[in-house]
């Protein structure tokens, strides 16, 4: 099924379904409304695909219907019974007043075998008048962990659930239990409260559903649409221009780039994705010609000629476009995949140092010794990155180490909850009048933040161009070609970076060292000791409140050691930057691996060639060789070799289990 009617983007391979939910349950929960209301507002009659309501779902998505109404207690009862009734198929619960295309429910019903829910991110919707139920989504673990139903308050809320939840097949069990129990509170509270409309009985079938699942302990992963025009009831919210299909490009375009990316690089790569789909381009394809795009530019500039400078310049940034080009078109046609991540982030580096390269080789050729200077940009543009995720890392283990809120739901069973109120413990029974909490601080606000005004748009704009993110720095280097000058080019690159890690170090270290970071050392980030490359020395274990900084102050070690080593010596420089550049990738290969794999290098390499071991051997080459760059060069062909085939085993390893299971 490629959902064919116009305007599309792609190719009919590009639209194809996988069939993830195929075969299974479409539960539809609640009283459908008329099928012509549903269908003159479907899509803002925009001449997209589906907008007949969810009874169409059943046909797109090849989906047994089994339309739910009535009484609470006896829905939530009937869909348990279905939910138990078979454990090999997905089972798809929809709320009946959902209006949507099935295009804009890919990436939950056709990205892979989770049990997900569709949400909508709160300061992006407009109209809160008549929104569905509120949710918070976990900010490490994007979980669903709090549904505003059956008289829950949702503390800190996010963002608001559309309407849609999958369950694997693995989960229908554990949905199943959920949901009698859910049923025997709902009785159980109509009971109570003879007929009056509170709690549970006030609660929107789909909503208590989704309810039950999460305050049960079911993760369900939350998926965040974006640019997808829905309607729910009498409340919608308006997508981006377009068709459907549209409205999925759009969407497969990240918006939380820098500000230069998302003026003018972004809306160029939207282009050229549009037409790579309509020629199933593949993602890792297109990742190799932006390297190869990146890696002209750097030819270019080290001729040293004018022309090719200013040419330098225009396909730098044309790599950075076509670098954008990749992620867009593995995110539309759900492609993504660990490897495919990996490739790109660590091409994005290769280009980078590569281009650093040739500007101090360039003015070599001038007669100018930049190579220090390009030893020092280089170690900065490094330990900015691994300084970034050492802390991110950090902060997800500070709040994944916490129980309950704000990343994790209480599990406290349906016919109860937690009383928001001045103790903030369990108590506090159905049909008391008490809206239940979930565990959130006092004072905490319960309602969705407004979506961003004017002045915090520009705030927000200053601070990404501060943190400096790749586009900034290509825009840098791309610009500084202009002057025709390594010099001001590397200057400016380092003075911008050395801005982005002040700006960025300041902030931490002072919330750290007074102590409003909310640290806790029996909450360490276990990936910590995977980022520092030593050899003998104990590893940090992440317990101490500044051991985020520990991968950068050993990347400063290494610099100044191969700075040492290499003397005044010009050719040493270079050698010694080339010993840099190879440990800085493996830097990088480590950082990305343990973000997209959870595993770090392997344990024979850090021990063979930790920071240690490669301090000793630049101590022996800078006190006993004066010449030390042919050593230098032979050091760095070395780790070379071994950092790429400890990388390759890595991966093999990795992908060798997800094949089989395959």
């Amino acid at each position: 099924m490629t959902w064919s009617r116009p305007p599309l983007v792609g190719s009919p391979r590009a639209r194809a379904l996988r069939g993830t939910s195929a075969g299974g349950t479409l539960l539809v929960l609640g009283a459908e409304p008329a099928a012509p209301a549903a269908a003159s507002a479907a899509d803002g009659g925009d001449g997209g695909d589906g907008g007949d309501g969810v009874s169409g779902l059943a046909v797109d998505y090849d989906l047994t219907p089994r339309p739910l109404s009535g009484e609470l207690p006896a829905v939530l009862a009937q869909a348990a019974a279905i939910a138990t009734s078979d454990a090999a198929s997905p089972l798809v619960l929809v709320a009946a007043d959902l209006v949507m295309s099935p295009v804009g429910l890919l990436d939950v019903l056709d990205a892979s075998d989770i049990t997900c829910a569709a949400v909508l991110d709160g300061p992006s919707v407009a109209d809160r008048d008549g929104a569905p139920a509120v949710v918070r989504v976990s900010e490490a673990g994007r979980r669903v962990v709090s549904v505003a139903a059956a008289g829950r308050v949702v503390t800190g809320p996010t963002g608001y659930a559309v309407g849609v939840l999958r369950v694997r097949a693995a989960d229908r069990p554990a949905l199943g239990a959920a949901l009698a129990e859910a049923a025997e509170a709902a009785a159980t509270e109509a009971a109570a409260t003879a007929g009056a409309r509170a709690g549970w009985d006030d609660s929107a079938p789909f909503d208590a559903a989704l309810l039950a699942a999460v305050r049960t302990g079911l993760p369900v992963r939350a998926v965040t649409l974006t640019h997808q025009g829905v309607k729910r009831g009498d409340w919608q919210a308006p997508g981006a221009a377009g068709s459907p299909w549209q409205q999925r490009l759009r969407a497969a375009s990240r918006g939380n780039d820098g500000l230069f990316s998302t003026v003018a690089i972004r809306p160029l790569s939207r282009r050229l994705t549009a037409y790579g789909l309509g020629r199933d381009w593949s993602p890792n394809v297109v990742t190799a010609v932006s390297l190869a795009l990146g890696l002209a530019a750097c030819a270019a500039v080290a001729t040293g000629w004018w022309w090719a400078w200013l040419l330098g310049a225009v396909l730098l940034q044309a790599s950075l476009v076509v670098d954008c080009v990749d992620g867009e078109i593995a995110r539309f046609t759900r492609r993504s995949n660990p490897l495919g991540g990996w490739l790109d982030a660590v091409s994005d580096r290769v280009k980078e140092f590569t281009m650093v390269a040739a500007l101090a080789w360039g003015a070599a050729r001038r007669g100018s010794d930049l190579w220090w200077l390009a030893v020092l940009v280089l170690a900065v543009l490094a330990a900015r990155h691994v300084e970034d995720h050492a802390y991110a890392m950090r902060r997800r283990a500070q709040l994944l180490g916490a129980p309950g809120w704000p990343e994790h739901p209480v599990v406290a069973g349906l016919g109860g909850g937690l009383v928001d109120g001045p103790e903030g413990g369990l108590g506090g029974g159905l049909g008391d009048g008490q809206a239940l909490g979930d565990g959130g601080p006092e004072g905490a606000p319960t309602e969705v933040p407004p979506p961003p005004g004017a002045r915090a748009r520009r705030v927000r704009a200053v601070k990404q161009v501060l943190h400096l993110p790749i586009a900034e720095r290509y825009l840098i280097m791309s610009v500084g070609l202009l002057t025709m000058s390594p010099a001001v080019v590397l200057w400016a690159l380092g003075v911008a970076s050395v801005i982005a890690f002040g700006w960025t170090q300041s902030g931490r270290l002072l919330r750290a060292v007074t102590r409003r970071d909310g640290f806790r050392g029996d909450r360490p980030d276990r990936q910590l000791a995977d980022l520092c490359d030593l050899a003998v020395l104990p590893r940090p274990t992440g317990r101490g409140r500044l051991s985020w900084q520990v991968p950068a102050l050993l990347l400063a070690i290494e610099t100044a050691a191969l700075l040492l080593a290499a003397g005044a010596d010009v050719t040493a420089r270079a050698a010694a930057y080339a010993w840099l550049a190879v440990v800085c990738w493996h830097v990088y290969d480590n950082v990305y691996r343990l973000r997209e794999t959870g595993r770090g290098s392997a344990t024979w390499l850090r021990r063979g060639t930790g920071l240690e071991v490669r301090v000793v051997v630049l101590a022996l080459i800078g006190g006993a060789l004066t010449e030390p760059a042919l050593a230098l060069l032979a050091g760095a062909a070395v780790l070379a070799v071994l950092y790429a085939a400890e990388s390759a085993v890595g991966w093999r390893a990795h992908l060798r289990p997800q094949e089989g299971s395959g």
